[in-house]
């Protein structure tokens, strides 16, 4: 319960109240008494409303509607067969896709909302969708508002009225309308006066061509002279059938006193370029397209200067196309994919990886892969993926100078005196040669471009650990909340009694040993695939590149001791403890106090998630390295390594690493030397054969 509500005896919130009916501003514009809207009607007559939204609607069947399936280790695969997309494909019987889609751009773009409908088969799934115009449905909800939409009122005409479940209707709006918050709000509804101005501006020039174009004659007599009326009518017709059709042009004799004057306009006087301008910019404006782009006027009479065809379609597309698919496919998550079964990380997605007008010029993008793989912030496999050129394994790979090492950003200098502890036990140490050391370079270079692929590797396993930790936290906590119901506390937060038998309730119905187990199997995975890498680079040394089992199991032992050194259970606890003591203070519900939990207990003594995962990645990978250097040269006999240490050089390294760079060690202290490295050291070891 809500502190304030306990404070003021206020009765409990039994849910979400909406407004009863819509806020009826009336239907006129401001400032007028002329329905401009009702004369406009569907649009469908206006050339200035339809060509923009037809030029949407030939643009979107470029874009590929998917469902995807994101996995936990951070990867996308795409659901080609997915039962969603071969519906939308054939919708039924009548039409396909691009007529459903057609039709549901033109109401979305000219009323704000669009509208399927779902006919379901026996088993109660979608097996039929139909588009109906957005003037025929109508949302409808109960007048004490306690539902936001019970239903959807359906009138295709003929007196014939149907009320539809809400979940037979998928509802496209743009944004919401604040005068009914049902319904999306029209996209080109501030434009309605520039819309009725170009049909007005239209119908008064077909009418001067159609009844005054060609300008007419006054033929009056002079003198004072009445004619009579029959008089009138034989001059009219006599002047029509003289000096009609072909026979333009000729003279014409008058037997009395008559004047003959022109009466009517010129085509420069029926010029209404200026007001037609105007209704198309705002309406392109409205959409989000430029004018030039739909083939008006006004957008090609500025399109002589400036940006280029190719380029106005580019922000065609990014302003006015992309914009729609995303609120399409967004719909589509809500009301349509869950009638297909699970949704567990699946998404719906517009590929537009074939839009012509999205695609850089080969040559730029060829400059620019290279400029990134020569940064060494791409793989190479990205820039053949971005070239269409076939990728594998061996791609996965970054070039960079070896000598180049990550230090984190606002990092202090660290500048400290050689110990004499550890002046002492270098004071007799043999040192490799510059010889020696440049023999095994290129195992060290190896070693440092693997890095990255391998800690991103790590980070994006342990982002899905944490995440379903924090999952299973929640749906554990919520139940036990929900019982406990517990209530703020006045004063400071703080750890008391009875939060900590809520703690380990929630700690034990969690499980938290099952938990360290399958973390244990992430850090045995990855030590093992950091093992796997290393001997590929011995291979440069002369070492056998295969990974021996014996090998392989030590390693991955060693993983696993590594991964009992976090302790899951305590940084668990601590988490749960810290977000109950913060909710409490802040008088938080149970909703809110789950929500705090899940993201505590996924972020542990970090500031967030991201931070946890890479911290520990990068950690663990150089030490997995240094483990599997060790364990695969020692099976092949090698007794004595070299250490590269220190290469930050001075003010950014530690002396004693600096000072114990190029000493030869035996495997135990170099052993030693790996257990003892601080993070984000850049210790490495290389097998050492000799000088000769």
């Amino acid at each position: 319960m809500n502190w304030l509500a306990k404070a003021f005896n206020l009765p409990k919130l039994l849910g979400m109240r909406h407004a009863g009916q819509p806020i009826d501003f009336g239907r006129l514009l401001k400032r007028t008494r002329f329905d401009y809207r009702k004369e406009i009607g569907d649009g469908l007559d206006s050339s200035v409303v339809t060509a923009p939204i037809q030029w949407i609607q030939r643009a979107v069947p470029e874009a590929r509607l998917t469902v995807q399936r994101r996995k936990r280790d951070g990867s996308v695969d795409e659901v080609a067969d997915h039962k969603m997309l071969a519906l939308i494909a054939r919708p039924n019987k009548y039409y396909g896709d691009i007529a459903l889609w057609s039709g549901t751009l033109f109401s979305y773009l000219f009323d704000g909302n669009g509208y399927w409908l779902k006919m379901r088969n026996g088993l109660g799934r979608p097996a039929e969708l139909w588009y109906v115009p957005h003037w025929t449905m109508e949302p409808r909800w109960p007048e004490d508002g306690s539902e936001f939409i019970s239903h959807y009122r359906y009138t295709p005409g003929n007196g014939m009225q149907y009320d539809v479940a809400f979940e037979d209707v998928v509802h496209f709006r743009h944004g919401i309308d604040p005068r009914n918050p049902r319904k999306g709000i029209s996209p080109i509804g501030g434009a309605l006066r520039e819309i009725f101005m170009d049909l007005e501006s239209s119908n008064f020039v077909a009418s001067l061509l159609r009844n005054m174009g060609v300008p007419g004659v006054v033929i009056s007599p002079k003198g004072g002279v009445m004619p009579t009326p029959e008089d009138v009518a034989a001059t009219k017709a006599w002047f029509g059938q003289a000096f009609g059709g072909d026979r333009r042009g000729s003279a014409m004799v008058m037997g009395a006193p008559t004047e003959v004057s022109q009466f009517g306009f010129n085509p420069q006087q029926m010029n209404m370029s200026e007001a037609r301008d105007i209704a198309e910019e705002r309406i392109c404006a409205e959409l989000g397209i430029p004018a030039a782009v739909v083939g008006f006027g006004s957008g090609l009479q500025q399109t002589k200067v400036g940006a280029t065809m190719a380029e106005l379609i580019k922000l065609a597309w990014q302003n006015g196309v992309l914009p729609v698919l995303r609120v399409m496919a967004d719909e589509l998550d809500r009301s349509l994919l869950p009638d297909f079964g699970t949704t567990d990380g699946l998404t719906t997605k517009y590929d537009t990886s074939e839009v012509s007008a999205l695609q850089d010029d080969l040559d730029k993008l060829t400059t620019r892969m290279n400029t990134a793989i020569a940064g060494g912030w791409a793989e190479v496999a990205d820039g053949r993926e971005a070239l269409g050129l076939d990728v594998d394994d061996s791609h996965r790979i970054y070039l960079r100078n070896a000598m180049m090492m990550e230090v984190p950003a606002g990092a202090p200098a660290r500048v400290i005196d050689i110990t004499p502890e550890a002046a002492k036990a270098l004071e007799n140490k043999a040192r490799a040669t510059p010889r020696a050391r440049r023999r095994v370079m290129v195992f060290i270079r190896a070693l440092d471009a693997q890095v990255e692929p391998l800690s991103k590797s790590m980070e994006r396993r342990l982002k899905g650990f944490f995440a379903a930790l924090a999952k299973d936290a929640a749906k554990i906590a919520k139940p036990i909340l929900d019982a406990e119901a517990p209530e703020p506390k006045d004063g400071p937060a703080g750890e008391t009694k009875s939060d900590t038998l809520l703690v380990e309730r929630i700690l034990d119905g969690l499980g938290i040993a099952a938990h360290r187990t399958t973390f244990q199997k992430v850090y045995e995975a990855h030590y093992v695939d950091v093992a796997r890498k290393v001997s590929e680079a011995a291979g440069l040394t002369g070492i056998d590149a295969s990974l021996p089992d014996p090998v392989a199991r030590a390693v991955a032992g060693a993983g696993g001791r590594r991964a009992g050194l976090i302790d899951l259970g305590d940084q668990t606890r601590e988490a749960l403890f810290d977000a109950i003591a913060v909710s409490r203070s802040e008088g938080e519900g149970i909703a809110q106090m789950v929500s705090r939990i899940a993201a505590q207990v996924e972020s542990g003594p970090w500031a967030s998630p991201e931070s946890r995962a890479r911290t520990i990645a990068r950690t663990e990978t150089k030490y997995a390295q240094n483990v599997s250097t060790l364990a695969r040269a020692k099976a092949a006999n090698v007794v004595q390594f070299v250490v590269f240490d220190g290469r930050l050089g001075p003010g950014r390294s530690d002396a004693d690493c600096i000072a114990r760079d190029g000493t030869i060690v035996s495997a135990e202290e170099a052993e030693a030397m790996a257990a003892d490295e601080h993070p984000n050291g850049t210790l490495s070891f290389a097998p050492y054969f000799g000088e000769d």
